[in-house]
C-alpha cells in the first residue's frame, strides 16, 4: 500500500519492512496447492511499483521470517529504483520485536531520515513544503 502511495506522491525516503514482491508470491509459498494469484482480487505487486520509486529506500526484514520469506524482501530491494540499504536482522521471525523496535531497526530509520534530509529533492516529493498552520 505505501508503495502505491509512494509512485502517487513521491516521499523523501521509504522504509519497507518485511516486503514481499506480491501478494499472490507470498501465498503461493503458504498454499502452493493453490490457484492463489486466481483468488485474489488485490495482487499488491510491490516490486514492479518500486521500480519506478526513485528515493532513498530501506529494506529492513529478519533472516528468520516465516510469513514473508527473506528472498522476497530481498527481491523487492533489488527492485528499487532509487538509492537502497537492505538490513537483515539476524534471527528474527516476522514479528518479533527486534522487527518494530530494535536497535538495528531505528537506526536504519534514522539513518534514512538522515539521508533523505541531506538528499536534493529532484524528482522527489512534488511542490514546495507547506507551511504549518498558525496555532490555534
Amino acid at each position: 500500500m505505501v508503495t502505491e502511495l509512494a509512485t502517487e506522491h513521491p516521499p523523501a525516503g521509504l522504509v519497507l519492512r518485511s516486503p514481499f514482491v506480491d501478494l499472490a508470491s507470498v501465498g503461493r509459498f503458504h498454499y502452493p496447492f493453490l490457484p492463489v494469484a486466481r483468488l485474489l482480487r488485490d495482487h499488491y505487486p510491490l516490486a514492479d511499483r518500486l521500480a519506478s520509486v526513485k528515493v532513498p529506500t530501506t529494506v529492513v526484514y529478519g533472516s528468520r521470517d516465516s510469513i514473508v520469506p527473506p528472498e522476497q524482501s530481498r527481491a523487492v530491494a533489488a527492485a528499487a529504483a532509487g538509492e537502497t540499504r537492505v538490513v537483515e536482522i539476524a534471527g528474527a521471525d516476522h514479528n518479533d520485536l527486534a522487527l518494530v523496535v530494535g536497535e538495528k531497526l531505528v537506526e536504519a530509520v534514522v539513518e534514512l531520515a538522515e539521508r533523505a534530509c541531506e538528499a536534493p529533492r529532484t524528482g522527489g516529493a512534488r511542490g514546495t513544503p507547506r507551511p504549518s498552520p498558525p496555532p490555534a
